[in-house]
């Protein structure tokens, strides 16, 4: 049983393309089976989105469950390590699972949200655990606090379950370190290395992807927002000069009910004369409406006879009404006006549509494209070459400033000019105190004259 520990890192996505997908990337050939733990699915791409939203709201749960939400965010919320069988050995999917779920209670993180997906790409039998730091209850993340050393001892005390211990190695370390002793592990720790960086190298690839994507998004909503203020702005134009050019039509049904007020007022006399503005006002109505109209002719002469008050609310209701229909007519013959706007802004955002919609298309084929470049990378092995590539170059860049260090001669106290101050301190010694009024001076612009040469003085090559 070797127990290997990927490392932390920041995207669940990033870990999800790596250990979700084989070497195309479009495909999962490689996954023989998952598992989620502490998940509400099985789903395992709903698995990945679930622990992301808990990494993201890590706040609100700490509020929810009373704790403080004081403090940096967790940048690196993902854990990844893998348990690996020895060659020949054929644990059952259960066994994994059953492992895979002991190592996460030797390390504290039972109660934490993971997804365990097995391999089928290697000689040997192995497992990968995906696991959320934060806890879905508290909102803590977990420390992970001598990682290496629990899953070690886990792992011998796995084998010696088995009854067969297969790495006498680790045996002899964990009894070192149980006596006191500083024992590292300088092989894994170097594949582990590699497998932090190849883990970060993934996971800014998701990144810059996503990032791509939310660049696309960003610069077609701003698309549609301008073809949207610019139709806004022709309807509101229109809307303007129509409600300039019908202006005159407002004042004369204004100047028309100001005359039937008038008339009204002039009326209110005698009974008679409110008979014969009814009639005058609203006869005409009166003879549209046929025999119901000589019924509310009726009406109207016996309201008139009885007093003024409701003849005023009868009159107040009919202008009101005329304003409302004329509103609305004028309303109509606006929207009509506006229509060719609203056509034209329809057909410009279709066009945009289909052009956005091929920029999605020519994203999606790239990062598709880059996702499997990625992947027959990893098949071929060259990933492993750029990691060296790397090593190396860094290596080189150590090598040539510690070349450089050792090199460069330092300047000995003994060979060195002796500095402004010691000269200083020099001539007092010898008594600089009894020369004359003029030597001093003189002594005094030789030591200005040597400040500025010391200003001005290079340093060795």
């Amino acid at each position: 049983m070797v127990p290997k520990v990927a490392g932390k890192g920041r995207s669940f996505m990033g870990a999800g393309q790596y250990y979700l997908h084989d070497k195309k990337a479009e495909t999962s050939e490689r996954v023989a089976f998952t598992h989620t733990v502490n998940l509400p699915t099985r789903d395992p791409d709903k698995a990945i989105r679930l622990m992301a939203y808990t990494a993201m709201h890590q706040s609100e749960i700490k509020a929810r469950a009373g704790g403080s939400t004081r403090g940096r965010k967790l940048a690196d919320p993902v854990y990844c390590y893998s348990l690996s069988w020895a060659p020949g050995e054929d644990p059952s999917q259960e066994e994994m699972i059953d492992a895979a779920q002991e190592t996460l209670k030797a390390l504290g993180l039972e109660g934490h949200e993971a997804l365990l997906v097995g391999h089928n790409d290697e000689p040997h039998q192995h497992i990968h655990v995906i696991v959320n730091r934060v806890n879905p209850e508290t909102g803590i993340a977990a420390p992970l606090k001598m990682d290496h050393l629990k899953l070690s001892a886990w792992a011998e005390a796995f084998e010696r379950r088995q009854g067969q211990i297969r790495c006498e190695q680790r045996v002899e370390n964990n009894e070192r370190r149980r006596n006191g002793e500083f024992v590292k592990d300088w092989s894994s720790e170097k594949a582990a290395e590699f497998q932090r960086w190849r883990m970060e190298r993934a996971h800014r690839r998701s990144d810059r992807r996503v990032r791509e994507s939310d660049r696309l998004g960003a610069k077609h909503r701003s698309e549609r927002d301008r073809l949207r203020i610019d139709r806004d702005r022709l309807v509101t134009e229109q809307r303007k000069r129509f409600r300039d050019a019908t202006r005159a039509d407002w004042r004369d049904l204004f100047a028309i009910q100001r005359q039937e007020r008038r008339r009204f007022m002039d009326a209110q006399r005698n009974a008679w004369s409110r008979v014969r503005f009814d009639i005058r006002t609203y006869g005409q109505d009166y003879r549209k409406a046929g025999k119901a109209g000589r019924k509310e002719l009726l009406k109207g002469a016996a309201s008139a006879l009885l007093g003024s008050k409701a003849q005023k609310e009868k009159l107040e209701l009919k202008q009101k009404k005329e304003r409302l229909f004329f509103a609305r007519k004028l309303k109509e013959r606006a929207d009509k006006m506006t229509v060719p706007i609203r056509q034209k802004h329809e057909r410009d955002l279709a066009e945009l549509q289909k052009k956005q919609e091929r920029e999605r298309h020519e994203l999606q084929m790239k990062q598709s494209k880059a996702s499997q470049a990625d992947a027959i990378e990893f098949k071929e092995g060259r990933d492993k070459e750029i990691f060296r590539g790397e090593q190396r170059g860094r290596l080189r860049q150590e090598l040539t400033e510690t070349k450089r260090d050792v090199t460069t001669p330092a300047v000995s106290k003994d060979n060195a000019a002796p500095s402004l101050a010691d000269r200083f301190r020099k001539a007092q010694e010898k008594g600089v105190g009894k020369k004359t009024k003029g030597q001093s001076r003189d002594n005094a612009n030789d030591i200005s004259k040597d400040a500025g040469r010391e200003r001005n003085k290079k340093p060795p090559k």
